[in-house]
């Protein structure tokens, strides 16, 4: 089978709504606020991306004019949505910011969806998951939630998607590439026993520590079997087809035969430069529920990342050393500052690890979506009932609700009665009338009596 096509769904699936945010991610230098504030106000990477098309050079000027205030406008919604403010001064950088979108834009090697897609997977080697698919760590909505750099917008992969939601509360080990073999050690144990209890391990894909993190994991999976180790994840910097170092070229081929997955945030192409790396490890520490620091200098990445995970309320973990060793002295500071919790065992992972479990699996199923019983919907207007019953087959089939979730759901129920803005009105009623609520990005249903009593 090709590890980029899981058992139970096409992962190098590409729909319009995930092929717009690859697009608009290739549009961006790197992680950006003001892209993800513009989605969230508009509701929709689809709408988001043919509005700046239309607004870009080349367009009549009616048709630019209007998408500008539209832009104008969604971006605002978005940054107050977000619970930021906005001033002239953050407005002029936005416009400036969307010169430089149109001109991305005019780069692409084609405006064919289908060669977009091929050329976004590289030739299918490649897959792509966004919010709404149902192997979309939820846990990255932290990063809008605690800091000022948002969620990516999706996720290249290599290897298996199902990965990265095999776990509930991941386990983040990271250290400095240039390690004792007291680190090497310390990372490969730590790993190996948490993966030996079902176990995500996340790290970097570098020498030294990450490397010994993920051989620990893949250990764990050699000794007692796919059906029971936790899988490894190796979170990059640059495009996919940039991953490195070569010298752990192995590693990499490893973590994908084992069931892992090579991911990240950035098209494929993308040069892995060193601002990227500090960028990059605020995905390590987000798709951690606990990050441990196996061995760090005074001036370590790792201390970096540490400070992301403590940024979004992580469980932050470091191995003391020998205070002689400077290899320690990052672990050791983080420790008497009290901005990590001491590691006394190599063996002992209940203090930073929740109960064993074996890796959880994903069903994907595009055609049968369970339907709940009509007596646990409200009795309402139509266009309620319809919301709500999207809502509840939106948490069946992805296990979160979004509006991009939605939006997908209803255009096959209700093909064109409900395009994005209407969703957004729609549930922004639900909500004043107190029958759904909105938190961290996912929509649920408050009380299914409650919402009857009220209609």
């Amino acid at each position: 089978m090709n590890e980029n096509t899981n058992a139970n769904g096409n992962a190098a699936a590409i729909d319009d709504e995930t092929l717009a945010r690859a697009v608009l991610t290739y549009c961006l230098d790197s992680a950006d606020a003001m892209m993800y504030a513009l989605i969230k106000g508009i509701g929709s990477a689809t709408h988001t991306l043919q509005l700046l098309a239309d607004s870009g050079p080349g367009n009549h000027e009616n048709v630019a004019t209007a998408a500008c205030k539209t832009l104008d406008a969604a971006f605002i919604n978005g940054i107050t949505r977000w619970g930021r403010s906005i001033n002239s001064r953050g407005m002029a950088s936005f416009h400036g910011a969307m010169v430089s979108w149109q001109h991305r834009l005019t780069t692409l090697p084609s405006t064919d969806s289908d060669e977009l897609k091929d050329w976004f997977t590289t030739g299918g080697t490649q897959w792509i998951v966004a919010p709404h698919h149902p192997c979309w760590p939820s846990q990255l909505a932290d990063l809008t939630m605690h800091t000022d750099w948002a969620a990516p917008l999706c996720l290249w992969g290599q290897g298996s998607p199902q990965a990265l939601v095999s776990c509930p509360e991941p386990i983040g080990v990271v250290g400095s590439r240039g390690v004792s073999e007291y680190g090497r050690q310390s990372a490969h144990e730590l790993a190996k026993q948490a993966a030996r209890a079902g176990h995500l391990i996340v790290s970097g894909g570098a020498l030294g520590t990450d490397a010994a993190a993920h051989w620990g994991a893949i250990q764990a999976m050699d000794e007692i079997g796919a059906p029971l180790a936790g899988r490894t994840v190796a979170v990059f910097a640059g495009g996919l087809n940039h991953i490195g170092p070569k010298s752990n070229g192995r590693l990499f081929e490893t973590i994908i035969s084992h069931s892992g997955a090579l991911i990240s945030e950035l098209c494929p192409g993308t040069a892995p430069e060193a601002r990227r790396f500090l960028i990059r490890n605020r995905l390590i520490a987000a798709l951690s529920s606990s990050l441990i620091v196996a061995q760090a200098r005074a001036r370590s990445g790792a201390l970096n990342t540490a400070g992301w995970a403590d940024e979004l309320n992580r469980r932050v973990f470091a191995v003391p050393g020998d205070v002689t060793m400077p290899h320690n002295t990052g672990c050791n500071r983080l420790i008497q500052e009290r901005r990590a919790n001491i590691i006394c065992s190599l063996t002992d992972i209940d203090e930073f690890c929740h109960a064993s479990h074996r890796p959880q699996p994903v069903v994907i199923d595009d055609e049968q979506t369970e339907e709940p019983a009509d007596d646990v919907l409200p009795e309402s207007d139509d266009t309620t009932r319809t919301i709500l019953k999207a809502i509840r087959q939106c948490d069946a089939k992805y296990g979160h609700v979004s509006t991009d979730g939605l939006l997908a759901i209803l255009a096959k129920t209700n093909p064109e009665e409900y395009p994005i803005s209407r969703i957004v009105l729609e549930l922004g009623v639900l909500e004043l009338n107190g029958l759904i609520s909105t938190q961290h990005g996912n929509i649920t249903i408050i009380n299914a009596n409650t919402a009857q009593q009220r209609n």
